[in-house]
């Protein structure tokens, strides 16, 4: 389904001017140097609006994306360009490397250095990862005799700089020259970047300050763990040992278990007369002879 771009524009402009006041306005327009409308709506208003379209329009791609955000690019309001700026960094990964052209006019229509930042930083800087030959074109940007430009081509590093480890030396080549200049906002750009840098780099981003004279914040590095005495032998953890079942009683032989005979075989339990009388035959039949001589 396409966006009516007009409809949308209209809605946010409603939107945004609900929740503004003047004097939000008028402090907005004191801080940037802005010569566009100023609604007075604070951030948290500006990111919900665009949050909300981006769900409203699950399917916007980006030649639809691009195209809306000029359309709020060219009403010169504050807020509603906000909300294009916030549209391209939250769905930065739509663009390609044909979009630049796009970007650059934005940059060079700028006049309010947040979105120039956040612009260089998150959107340009996010094609700039996506498509190593555009670094060409980062050179180029420093290079022009605009600052807003060279400043942005500065903050575009950034993100290329945090995923490629090998990166350094292209930013090197392309911050090195900008140094000359007597630019503070530029300077600090450069020095903001460094910084950001030395969390992936920060062997080369060392190098690079003593060379040029640069006072960098580098963060620390958290603290190598000592290193075990050789003379304390590591402890070994104790191991438990295993719990031995006990062992299984025979079972006890039933009352009626057959008896053992001599000699070491079973047999059938017999009356104990009869035992005795297998005895005596077995000693010479003695009690046969005592009943025949009574008979």
């Amino acid at each position: 389904m396409s966006m009516n771009f007009a409809r949308e524009q209209s809605l946010l402009r409603q939107r945004l001017l609900a929740v503004g006041s003047p004097a939000h306005a008028e402090a907005c327009r004191l801080a940037t140097g802005s010569s566009a409308t100023f609604l007075g709506a604070d951030d948290e208003a500006i990111r919900a609006a665009a949050s909300d379209l981006a769900a409203a329009h699950p399917q916007m791609g980006r030649a639809q994306m691009t195209a809306f955000v000029r359309t709020l690019w060219q009403s010169r309001v504050h807020e509603l360009r906000a909300v294009g700026v916030e549209l391209l960094a939250q769905r930065a990964a739509l663009l390609e490397p044909a979009d630049l052209p796009f970007l650059e006019t934005l940059l060079q229509d700028n006049d309010a250095e947040p979105f120039g930042a956040r612009l260089a930083g998150e959107v340009l800087g996010a094609l700039v990862a996506k498509s190593k030959k555009l670094w060409k074109d980062l050179r180029r940007l420093a290079a022009a005799p605009q600052p807003a430009l060279q400043r942005a081509a500065v903050r575009a590093c950034r993100l290329p700089l945090l995923g490629d480890s090998e990166a350094f030396g292209r930013c090197a080549e392309l911050v090195e020259p900008l140094l000359a200049t007597a630019d503070a906002a530029l300077l600090g750009a450069i020095d903001e970047l460094l910084a950001a840098a030395a969390t992936v780099h920060r062997d080369a981003v060392l190098a690079f300050a003593d060379r040029t004279g640069r006072t960098i914040a580098v963060p620390r590095t958290p603290p190598a763990p000592p290193a075990p005495s050789a003379s304390a032998a590591p402890e070994t953890p104790a191991v438990p040992l295993p719990r031995r079942r006990p062992a299984a009683k025979p079972p006890s032989r039933p009352a009626t278990a057959r008896a053992q005979k001599p000699g070491g075989k079973r047999g059938n339990r017999a009356p104990a007369k009869k035992q005795v009388t297998r005895a005596a035959r077995k000693a010479g039949r003695p009690a046969a002879r005592k009943r025949a001589a009574r008979r």
